[in-house]
């Protein structure tokens, strides 16, 4: 029961974290003197955020 009330926990801050920190900071970059391909990698970062959150969520569940 430890391990579930922590990992919710977790995720709680996890996702709070993201959404007030992460994700504004990853869209607010100047990204106009930066090639296509850098562009494209950089909107690929926060994607993964989202997917390690939904990955942290399944694990919790068991359902990984």
């Amino acid at each position: 029961m430890a391990n579930f009330v922590g990992g919710i926990i977790s995720l709680v801050l996890g996702i709070v974290l993201i959404a007030n920190l992460f994700m504004p900071t990853v869209k607010g970059v100047n990204t106009d003197a930066w090639t296509a391909g850098e562009t494209a990698m950089w909107s690929v970062v926060g994607l993964a955020a989202i997917i390690g959150i939904v990955y942290g969520a399944f694990n919790i569940f068991g359902l990984v």
